[in-house]
């Protein structure tokens, strides 16, 4: 379960033998069932995740609105950074779309290996760059770019969570009502547009 987590650590930051054996020492495996919470608003996000298996979506409330944040697949890893750096409660909630294997790694075991690999501390700095370039990315997409732009950008470079996530949950990401995603799929699949 931990096997894809370590096979990165070995791909991104060039760890071997004890390197990663003291890696998965720390790693905990949960199996969640589709629809299981791994968390709830109002909780503290002490741990850093890692799909191994399934999808996990993150979403929040609103004005009594449910909107989804995000869906992490397979060989992502997600947090509420502000919960896990201040020790506050999120405001998110975190929930198993399909049956699922997360790996976590809990704030203090991440101090304990950080002080014990020096690995594993370039392996997540490159790994914190990568999200912070990401969300600053999405924001930009947000802001700038088209409903459409955005459909198209999340089909061509994530076609796995557009066939794998259900259309209202898209919808959510991309900042536009499932009536709309909806009448954009359609368009775009028209004899007219292509």
């Amino acid at each position: 379960m931990t096997e894809p987590l370590i096979n990165l650590c070995r791909e991104i930051a060039g760890m071997k033998g004890d390197e990663l054996a003291l890696v998965e020492r720390y790693l905990k495996p949960l199996r969640l069932k589709r629809k299981q919470f791994l968390i709830r608003e109002g909780e503290q996000y002490n741990f850093i995740g890692f799909v191994s298996k399934g999808a996990i979506r993150h979403f929040t409330w609103r004005d009594g609105v449910e909107k989804t944040c995000n869906v992490n697949l397979e060989n992502q890893f997600f947090t509420d950074f502000s919960s896990f750096n201040n020790g506050i409660p999120t405001t998110n909630n975190s929930v198993a779309l399909e049956d699922s294997v997360v790996v976590t790694l809990s704030k203090t075991d991440r101090d304990l290996l950080l002080a014990e690999c020096p690995a594993f501390e370039r392996f997540a700095r490159m790994i914190g760059e990568w999200a912070v370039q990401q969300a600053a990315e999405r924001a930009a997409r947000l802001s700038w770019d088209r409903p459409e732009d955005r459909y198209l950008h999340l089909l061509e470079h994530e076609p796995d969570m557009a066939r794998r996530v259900p259309l209202k949950y898209l919808a959510s990401i991309l900042g536009v009502s499932a009536e709309s995603l909806s009448r954009i799929r359609k368009r775009l699949t028209s004899p007219v547009f292509s």
